[in-house]
Formats: structure tokens, C-alpha cells, sequence
């Protein structure tokens, strides 16, 4: 299981965070794991917990009323896990977020996080810039689906998660990239094509 040293250097990437906050942050934490198929997320339930993701790796995901499943996201080792629109705006839950493998977290309350927060200025510091790190990454999935073809998505994909590539079902990734689970497997099959 992560270290408190661990985890607080994956907080320090986000924003600087002095030892002695980072302490009395720790401390109220909680370790959870959570086996493939169970949900840290689900719509209409409280969003009150964020996550660090020690090991395993989830899908976020929004499903509407004939159960059609888009995925939003992945989070492997070392990400943040929460549905983090809901969570900073106080609301319900709109989001599922389910383990594809058997994983281990290390859990935020965040109302514990905001009272802390009130008497820290480095974490409200962290705050605004997860919220910037968000936004520059839904920028960024934007721009791909708007100016890359579907083989270079998927090529960005292999790129960002080499080491579960081969463990996402391959409709979970389709959805992911905006293409088709055939248009993939066409993608696919062009791939492993050798070039003359």
C-alpha cells in the first residue's frame, strides 16, 4: 500500500503542499479497495470522496436512459478518482466510475479537504489547479476529437495507457475514442498491417 511520502509526492505534481498540511491531510484519510466490477461513483449518490488511485484502474462513464454508455475516462496508479464537477459544486452524483480491475484507494473526504483547505492556502491553491489540470485535459480531448482521425486517437491512446491497453474491453475503448466497436476492430487490423 502507498506511502504517506508516496502519495503526497503525487499531490506535489498538482501543487505544492507543505509537509506539516500534508500530515494533518493524511491523517484523515482512509484505505478502500475495491474489486473489478464495484463502483466508486454512481448517479444520485452523495459526491463527497475523492480518491488516489494506489493501484488498479477505473472507467468514468455517464450512461442515459436506454442504457447507452459513453466513456469520459480512464484512471490508472497515480491519478485522481472523483466525480470532480459534482464533488466541487456540492451536487449528487451524475457519474459512474467502476473498476475494471481489482484496485486499491486511498480515500478523501472533502468535506474534511475544505475545512483544511479554509485555514490553508496551499491547498486551496491545489483546488484551483486541479480544477485548471481538468479543464486543460477536456481542452485537450476536444481538440483530438475534433482535429485527429480515429487511428490517431487510438494511437494516443496505446500511448497513454500502454500497460492496460490489452485489459479495457475493446467496446470500452471504442466509446472512449468516438468510434464504433467495428470501426476499432478495422483500426485494429489496419494497425498490425505490416507497411511495404
Amino acid at each position: 500500500m502507498r506511502t504517506s511520502e508516496a502519495a503526497w509526492a503525487v499531490f506535489n505534481r498538482i501543487a505544492p503542499i507543505d509537509k506539516a498540511t500534508w500530515d494533518q491531510l493524511f491523517h484523515r484519510t482512509r484505505r478502500k479497495a475495491i474489486a473489478r466490477g464495484e463502483f466508486f461513483s454512481k448517479p444520485g449518490e452523495p459526491a463527497n470522496e475523492f480518491a488516489l488511485v494506489v493501484s488498479g484502474l477505473f472507467r468514468v462513464y455517464h450512461s442515459d436512459v436506454k442504457g447507452r454508455e459513453s466513456v469520459k475516462a480512464f484512471r490508472k496508479e497515480d491519478e485522481l478518482l472523483a466525480p470532480f464537477a459534482e464533488l466541487l459544486q456540492h451536487q449528487p452524483s451524475r457519474t459512474n466510475i467502476e473498476a475494471i480491475t481489482d484496485a486499491q484507494l486511498l480515500v478523501f473526504r472533502y468535506p474534511d479537504f475544505e475545512e483544511l483547505a479554509e485555514l490553508t492556502p496551499a491547498l486551496k491553491t491545489f483546488i484551483h489547479r486541479l480544477v485548471e489540470e481538468h479543464f486543460f485535459a477536456r481542452e485537450q480531448r476536444d481538440y483530438d476529437a475534433l482535429q485527429l482521425s480515429a487511428a490517431e486517437r487510438y494511437s494516443r491512446f496505446r500511448r497513454d495507457f500502454p500497460e492496460h491497453v490489452n485489459r479495457i474491453p475493446q467496446h470500452q475503448i471504442a466509446s472512449y475514442i468516438g468510434v464504433t466497436p467495428v470501426a476499432l476492430s478495422r483500426i485494429r487490423a489496419r494497425a498490425r498491417r505490416p507497411t511495404d
